[in-house]
Protein backbone atom coordinates (compact mmCIF):
# COMPACT_ATOMS: atom_id res chain seq x y z
CA UNK A 1 0.00 0.00 0.00
CA UNK A 2 1.32 3.44 -0.83
CA UNK A 3 0.42 6.87 0.41
CA UNK A 4 -0.18 9.83 -1.88
CA UNK A 5 0.30 13.45 -0.94
CA UNK A 6 -0.87 16.28 -3.18
CA UNK A 7 -0.36 20.00 -2.95
CA UNK A 8 -2.48 22.37 -5.05
CA UNK A 9 -0.32 25.22 -6.28
CA UNK A 10 -1.82 28.25 -7.89
CA UNK A 11 0.31 29.81 -10.63
CA UNK A 12 -0.14 33.59 -10.73
CA UNK A 13 -0.42 35.11 -14.19
CA UNK A 14 -0.62 38.74 -15.19
CA UNK A 15 -3.88 39.81 -16.78
CA UNK A 16 -3.53 42.47 -19.48
CA UNK A 17 -6.26 44.72 -18.08
CA UNK A 18 -5.12 44.60 -14.47
CA UNK A 19 -1.73 44.92 -12.84
CA UNK A 20 -2.51 42.48 -10.03
CA UNK A 21 -1.69 38.83 -10.63
CA UNK A 22 -4.64 36.46 -10.94
CA UNK A 23 -4.78 32.76 -10.36
CA UNK A 24 -5.44 31.12 -13.74
CA UNK A 25 -4.41 27.48 -13.51
CA UNK A 26 -3.82 24.99 -10.77
CA UNK A 27 -0.88 22.68 -10.69
CA UNK A 28 -1.06 19.56 -8.60
CA UNK A 29 2.25 18.25 -7.36
CA UNK A 30 2.19 14.66 -6.18
CA UNK A 31 4.64 12.89 -3.97
CA UNK A 32 4.34 9.15 -3.67
CA UNK A 33 6.03 7.16 -0.98
CA UNK A 34 5.62 3.56 0.08
CA UNK A 35 3.54 2.99 3.16
CA UNK A 36 5.36 1.83 6.24
CA UNK A 37 4.93 -1.82 6.98
CA UNK A 38 5.86 -3.75 10.02
CA UNK A 39 6.96 -7.23 8.93
CA UNK A 40 6.59 -8.45 12.49
CA UNK A 41 2.82 -8.09 12.20
CA UNK A 42 2.50 -9.97 8.91
CA UNK A 43 5.75 -11.43 7.55
CA UNK A 44 3.99 -12.79 4.45
CA UNK A 45 3.32 -9.25 3.15
CA UNK A 46 6.33 -7.37 1.83
CA UNK A 47 6.21 -3.75 0.72
CA UNK A 48 7.26 -3.17 -2.87
CA UNK A 49 8.10 0.53 -3.16
CA UNK A 50 7.80 0.61 -6.96
CA UNK A 51 4.50 -1.29 -6.89
CA UNK A 52 3.21 1.08 -4.21
CA UNK A 53 4.09 4.10 -6.36
CA UNK A 54 2.35 2.54 -9.35
CA UNK A 55 -0.83 1.91 -7.35
CA UNK A 56 -0.77 5.44 -5.96
CA UNK A 57 -0.28 6.97 -9.43
CA UNK A 58 -3.20 4.93 -10.77
CA UNK A 59 -5.36 6.29 -7.95
CA UNK A 60 -4.08 9.81 -8.61
CA UNK A 61 -4.80 9.49 -12.36
CA UNK A 62 -8.32 8.26 -11.67
CA UNK A 63 -8.97 11.24 -9.39
CA UNK A 64 -7.66 13.70 -12.01
CA UNK A 65 -9.81 12.18 -14.75
CA UNK A 66 -12.86 12.30 -12.50
CA UNK A 67 -12.35 15.98 -11.69
CA UNK A 68 -11.77 17.00 -15.31
CA UNK A 69 -14.93 15.32 -16.57
CA UNK A 70 -17.35 16.72 -13.98
CA UNK A 71 -18.94 19.07 -16.52
CA UNK A 72 -19.43 16.26 -19.02
CA UNK A 73 -21.07 14.13 -16.34
CA UNK A 74 -23.48 16.93 -15.49
CA UNK A 75 -24.38 17.33 -19.15
CA UNK A 76 -24.88 13.60 -19.54
CA UNK A 77 -27.16 13.67 -16.51
CA UNK A 78 -29.12 16.49 -18.15
CA UNK A 79 -29.46 14.34 -21.29
CA UNK A 80 -27.40 16.33 -23.79
CA UNK A 81 -24.57 15.59 -26.15
CA UNK A 82 -21.03 16.61 -25.23
CA UNK A 83 -19.86 17.30 -28.78
CA UNK A 84 -17.38 20.17 -28.53
CA UNK A 85 -18.39 23.44 -30.19
CA UNK A 86 -21.91 22.54 -31.32
CA UNK A 87 -25.08 23.93 -29.76
CA UNK A 88 -27.26 21.02 -28.69
CA UNK A 89 -30.78 21.16 -27.27
CA UNK A 90 -31.06 20.27 -23.59
CA UNK A 91 -33.36 17.25 -23.55
CA UNK A 92 -34.13 17.26 -19.82
CA UNK A 93 -34.76 20.86 -18.78
CA UNK A 94 -36.50 19.56 -15.62
CA UNK A 95 -33.09 18.39 -14.32
CA UNK A 96 -32.40 20.10 -10.96
CA UNK A 97 -29.00 21.35 -12.17
CA UNK A 98 -30.54 23.07 -15.23
CA UNK A 99 -33.31 24.57 -13.08
CA UNK A 100 -30.69 25.81 -10.60
CA UNK A 101 -28.79 27.50 -13.46
CA UNK A 102 -31.99 29.28 -14.51
CA UNK A 103 -32.77 30.41 -10.97
CA UNK A 104 -29.19 31.66 -10.56
CA UNK A 105 -29.43 33.58 -13.87
CA UNK A 106 -32.57 35.41 -12.72
CA UNK A 107 -31.02 36.27 -9.34
CA UNK A 108 -27.83 37.51 -11.03
CA UNK A 109 -29.84 39.62 -13.49
CA UNK A 110 -31.81 41.12 -10.58
CA UNK A 111 -28.62 42.02 -8.73
CA UNK A 112 -27.09 43.66 -11.82
CA UNK A 113 -30.16 45.67 -12.90
CA UNK A 114 -32.11 46.24 -9.66
CA UNK A 115 -35.18 44.63 -11.28
CA UNK A 116 -37.26 42.16 -9.33
CA UNK A 117 -38.07 39.21 -11.56
CA UNK A 118 -39.29 36.00 -9.96
CA UNK A 119 -37.99 32.72 -11.37
CA UNK A 120 -40.72 30.24 -12.40
CA UNK A 121 -38.87 27.58 -14.42
CA UNK A 122 -36.55 26.82 -17.31
CA UNK A 123 -38.74 25.88 -20.28
CA UNK A 124 -36.05 25.14 -22.88
CA UNK A 125 -32.45 25.64 -23.74
CA UNK A 126 -29.28 24.78 -25.60
CA UNK A 127 -25.80 23.90 -24.46
CA UNK A 128 -22.35 24.17 -26.03
CA UNK A 129 -19.27 22.36 -24.77
CA UNK A 130 -16.22 24.64 -24.74
CA UNK A 131 -13.56 24.98 -22.03
CA UNK A 132 -16.54 24.65 -19.71
CA UNK A 133 -20.18 24.99 -20.82
CA UNK A 134 -22.12 27.74 -22.56
CA UNK A 135 -25.87 27.72 -22.00
CA UNK A 136 -28.77 29.54 -23.68
CA UNK A 137 -31.72 29.03 -21.36
CA UNK A 138 -35.33 30.02 -22.02
CA UNK A 139 -36.65 31.10 -18.64
CA UNK A 140 -40.21 31.80 -17.54
CA UNK A 141 -40.51 34.60 -14.96
CA UNK A 142 -43.07 36.69 -13.10
CA UNK A 143 -43.03 40.35 -12.17
CA UNK A 144 -41.38 41.95 -15.17
CA UNK A 145 -42.23 43.60 -18.47
CA UNK A 146 -41.80 40.28 -20.26
CA UNK A 147 -42.74 36.77 -19.17
CA UNK A 148 -40.00 34.88 -21.03
CA UNK A 149 -36.28 35.66 -21.18
CA UNK A 150 -33.27 34.09 -22.86
CA UNK A 151 -30.27 33.90 -20.55
CA UNK A 152 -26.72 33.26 -21.74
CA UNK A 153 -24.43 31.65 -19.19
CA UNK A 154 -20.90 30.35 -19.07
CA UNK A 155 -20.00 27.71 -16.48
CA UNK A 156 -16.28 27.04 -16.10
CA UNK A 157 -14.68 23.68 -15.44
CA UNK A 158 -14.21 22.69 -11.81
CA UNK A 159 -13.95 24.58 -9.61
CA UNK A 160 -17.24 25.72 -11.10
CA UNK A 161 -17.72 29.45 -11.61
CA UNK A 162 -20.77 30.92 -13.31
CA UNK A 163 -20.97 34.04 -15.45
CA UNK A 164 -24.10 35.63 -16.86
CA UNK A 165 -23.26 36.71 -20.43
CA UNK A 166 -26.71 37.93 -21.56
CA UNK A 167 -30.28 38.24 -20.35
CA UNK A 168 -32.77 39.44 -22.95
CA UNK A 169 -36.56 39.38 -23.22
CA UNK A 170 -37.82 36.92 -25.81
CA UNK A 171 -40.07 38.16 -28.61
CA UNK A 172 -43.58 36.81 -28.54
Amino acid sequence: MASLTTNALCIPTMVAAAAAPRCRRSLVVARVSPAKHDERQDPAVKVDAAGGRRRAMVLFSAAAITASTAAAVRSARAGVSTTTGQWVAIENVADPYVQDLGKWAVMEHNSLTAEYLQFVKVVGGKQQVVAGMNYKLEIETKGGPSRFYEAGLFVSLPPEKRKLTSFEPMAG
